[in-house]
């Protein structure tokens, strides 16, 4: 995810516009620009095309419907993304609080259980990462005992694994007399939000915009930069070709925003940095459980995407 200043504005412009939206945009733009050029000749030198008795309170209306409905669709693709960040944002708090109550309770010389708690507890958070963006791969998970990181090869929903032996464990610890039945109630809990969080982030990876309305923005759009310089060649004439691209790089622009920001778990620069959350997550686990990271792997923490100046 990009981190940026938000009094820089030239540095952030530059950054977008370096972008693959935005080389996804410029493709675009350069079929309009060629279309609306083809037209523009056409009608000046060629035949006379124009739509001279078309009232322009015709193109405003389009104008107005069309912003209304991108205005929904960005928010509608805005509200995904930071329901998911809100979603990451209580995997972090309810880490925390597991770790900050599991310190509290299991014994400083019980080393062999601490330890596979902070690690287990890091693990889901990267699980989760790989689980939302296809990848089959363990990157980022840690072993906490012997036999437990192979055991996740079994299950096509590694978190699911990850939140079994996490129960399995304090089940274990419980029968054996060092949780109570208080702890016990505490623990499941707060081990079922991780549970929680993962439902709420497949239901936004997996519940798209309908496609039909995605399909009739698109062929709104088109319609209007069609229409478009028909109707404002009179009065444009060759400043219609600047004036349709200009209006298409926002039309077309805030369309394939609000497509890269709908899925926000992604890998672009846009989405969500869940390798971020979780490394933090991981560094936030350890220190509240009393093992602490050295200074250099506390860089991975950091934002990869930057612009500040």
């Amino acid at each position: 995810m990009i981190t940026y200043s938000k009094n820089d504005w030239f540095p952030a412009i530059w950054h977008f516009h370096a972008s693959p939206t935005a080389f996804s945009l410029f493709r675009r733009l350069f079929w309009v620009a060629l279309y609306v050029t083809g037209v523009t000749f056409l009608e000046l030198w060629v035949v006379d095309l124009r739509l001279k008795d078309t009232p322009t309170e015709f193109l405003s209306t389009m104008g107005i419907l069309l912003s209304l409905l991108l205005l929904f669709r960005t928010n509608t693709a805005y509200d995904r993304f930071y329901e998911g960040r809100k979603a990451w944002g209580t995997l972090v708090n309810n880490s925390r609080n597991l770790a900050a109550y599991l310190n509290a309770v299991i014994p400083t010389e019980r080393t062999e259980d601490r330890l596979f708690y902070t690690k287990m507890i890091a693990n889901f958070a990267f699980s989760l990462e790989n689980h939302l963006r296809n990848d089959i791969k363990s990157d980022g998970l840690e072993a906490a005992g012997i036999g437990e990181l192979s055991e996740l090869t079994h299950y096509d929903h590694v978190p699911n694994g990850v939140v079994a032996q996490l129960q399995v464990r304090t089940e274990r610890l419980y029968r054996e007399g060092l949780f109570t039945d208080a702890h016990l109630i505490n623990l499941s809990t707060m081990l079922l939000v991780f549970l929680d969080v993962a439902g709420i982030c497949e239901r936004i990876k997996s519940t798209p915009i309908p496609f039909s309305y995605s399909f009739f923005i698109k062929v709104f759009i088109l319609m209007y930069i069609f229409v478009m310089p028909f109707i404002i060649i009179d009065e444009y004439g060759y400043l219609t070709i600047p004036a349709v691209v200009a209006v298409s790089y926002i039309l077309v622009g805030l369309e394939l925003i609000g497509e890269e920001i709908q899925n926000p778990f992604g890998i672009e620069r846009n989405n969500l940095p869940l390798n971020q959350i979780a490394t933090n997550i991981r560094l936030n686990v350890h220190e509240l459980m009393q093992f602490y990271i050295p200074h250099e792997e506390k860089q991975a923490a950091k934002s990869k995407f930057v612009i500040v100046t």
